[in-house]
């Protein structure tokens, strides 16, 4: 329970937001004269502590969810999830849609998503220390578009609401914050990569480790040379998946500059290789960029990358790479059999006590042994996803 002090500011700011309205640029006066915005406008009301955050930036960015966003919860991953009266829920969503420091969309130009911190901050909901992101992309016919948890897209119908402290973007539905790697890695069908996770015993360490970028090879690159990792003990295994991380940096893709070299939590450096609108790892192509995870974010592979061949570097004018080992099939798509069951599992098939316990958290950051909390597919994800992060809280 907070103190009586903390409640009674609270509540003195509550009533501010409320009878301030003559200063005609604050942000109750603002959010009271957009008939659009009452619903969120009532949230913040009821939830004045998000507000005492906002004396601590340099200005902020509000990307409030429309009275229409919340009409639309029921058709999205948060019907059954979102409830109002519940702070463990309403407060981080709300601290999600708060960006630290003032970005004006009129100002953004045309091109690649850029990362934005939010004041969500919660370590049940994430292992961004400096806040979780949001990524923010203007796109032809000036549309701009905010995404979130699994490539949710948010799009703004109004934009640049100036107030005393920053600016309002409305928009059309709610943000969700990211999700965990193993549920990410599952809603992008990237089953051979979180199995070689699995299959290294790096799961949940991977999911926790704080501020990363992680670069993800696609399945038909493991495909492609899985006679080559199927060889490889756990300690080669743990090496080469560690390889695919940058510890410590957040880095979208318009933060990979040609050229530069990046460490991996395998120590070896991956060199970022730019040709015209291609951008490589080495000898491998970013196929889909900027995916954003609990702990940081995500780029899919064509390629896997080797940490004992770090020169590799690619043909741009060829189609397709040389692959960075030996061409070697298998039949299977190599390490899917690691990944816990999770749906129509064979009832003769007891899974062992350690595989139940890695198994047994995927939602938010922190990991449990509470059943029924994995790895989920498909919709079943979505629809999880902040039930356990909220549980976890």
């Amino acid at each position: 329970m907070l103190s009586a002090l903390v409640q009674t500011g609270l509540f003195a700011l509550s009533f501010l937001i409320e009878t301030v309205a003559a200063q005609g640029d604050d942000l109750g006066s603002v959010l009271q004269s957009q008939s659009n915005l009452s619903t969120y406008y009532n949230l913040i009301k009821k939830y004045p502590e998000v507000i005492l955050k906002l004396p601590n930036y340099d200005g902020v960015t509000i990307v409030a969810p429309s009275n229409s966003a919340f009409d639309n919860i029921p058709g999205t991953q948060l019907n059954g999830i979102w409830n109002e009266s519940d702070a463990s829920i309403a407060v981080p969503i709300l601290e999600y849609h708060i960006l630290q420091g003032t970005v004006s969309t009129g100002a953004l130009e045309s091109g690649p998503s850029v990362l934005r911190s939010s004041l969500l901050l919660n370590k049940a909901w994430t292992n961004v220390t400096a806040g979780q992101n949001v990524l923010v992309n203007k796109q032809p016919g000036d549309v701009i578009v905010f995404t979130s948890s699994e490539g949710i897209r948010t799009t703004q119908v109004e934009g640049d609401i100036k107030f005393a402290g920053g600016l309002i973007q409305v928009v059309d539905n709610l943000m969700i914050p990211p999700a965990r790697l193993e549920n990410t890695t599952d809603s992008f069908k990237l089953p051979a990569f979180l199995g070689a996770l699995y299959a290294a015993n790096l799961i949940p360490s991977m999911s926790e480790e704080k501020n990363v970028t992680i670069f993800a090879p696609r399945n038909e690159a493991f495909q492609r040379v899985a006679g080559s990792l199927n060889s490889l003990d756990e300690t080669a295994l743990k090496k080469f998946l560690n390889y695919h991380v940058v510890p410590g940096r957040i880095l979208a893709s318009s933060d990979l500059k040609n050229g530069t070299n990046l460490t991996t939590l395998a120590t070896e450096d991956i060199s970022v290789i730019r040709s015209g609108n291609n951008l490589f790892l080495n000898s491998a192509q970013i196929i889909q960029p900027d995916i954003l995870v609990a702990n940081g974010i995500m780029h899919i592979i064509d390629n896997v990358l080797n940490p004992d061949a770090p020169s590799m570097t690619p043909n741009p004018s060829a189609a397709t790479q040389a692959p960075a080992y030996p061409e070697s099939s298998a039949s299977g798509l190599p390490f899917t059999t690691a990944i816990p069951c999770t749906v129509s599992c064979p009832v003769t098939t007891t899974a062992s006590p350690t595989v139940a316990s890695t198994r047994s958290s995927t939602m938010g950051v922190r990991t449990t042994t509470s059943p029924g909390a994995a790895v989920r597919t498909g919709v079943a994800a979505g629809a999880a996803l902040l039930a356990g992060l909220a549980a976890l809280a």
